[in-house]
């Protein structure tokens, strides 16, 4: 019995963070998943596609200020009007999209809008930001100013126990940047710690 208690002590935090590097996998590949359904949906069937990622506060994560835990992505037609294409997809619960723009890229620039449908967790208790793929491949990133000016547009991933705060300009070791290219839509990942 000694010998198991020894081993547990000496594993859990090495099992501690294995989990958390599981959960940042899961999560870029989330975010990865709907930004290339969401890109080939607007190639493919020449129409375009808004991606929003959605800003709450999380009830199960100790501090929360109201982070990005999810995002969606839309059909919108020609007048306008928005159909989604799947539900929202939410990160793992330990997992969040960085608030600074430092980071993330994409939440500074974003077009921002008010909550008019239900998502998990939160009903209609939330913001939003958003951009959009066309039916070319291209983003509405390609016509912003700071595109430019040599800004790079992406979405870091991080653990949210590793951030200290929600202005933080220290970016963790352990995080994932997906960066998308505004011209023709593409995405990199940058993983620097695995």
């Amino acid at each position: 019995m000694p010998i198991i208690v020894i081993l547990a002590s000496r594993m859990g935090p090495t099992l501690n963070s294995a989990l958390r590097g599981t959960a940042l996998t899961r999560a870029s590949d989330q975010v990865i998943g709907v930004l290339s359904l969401a890109h080939q949906t607007a190639v493919s069937k020449a129409q375009t596609v808004e991606v929003r990622f959605y800003s709450y506060t999380n009830s199960e994560l100790p501090g929360d200020t109201g982070q990005r835990h999810a995002m969606q992505a839309f059909m919108v037609d020609d007048n306008g009007n928005s159909t989604p294409m799947m539900k929202a997809q939410v990160l793992p619960n330990s997992v969040i999209i960085s608030k600074s723009t430092n980071f993330s890229t994409l939440m500074g620039k974003t077009n921002t809008g008010t909550p008019t449908m239900a998502i998990p967790r939160v009903g209609t208790t939330y913001t939003y930001s958003s951009f959009q793929y066309y039916r070319s491949g291209t983003t509405s990133l390609a016509s912003d100013p700071l595109t430019t000016a040599g800004t790079v547009w992406g979405i870091t991933v991080v653990n949210a126990t590793d951030m200290m705060g929600a202005n933080s300009t220290n970016l963790p070791i352990n995080n994932a940047t997906v960066v998308v290219d505004p011209f023709n839509g593409s995405l990199k990942t940058y993983r620097p710690h695995l």
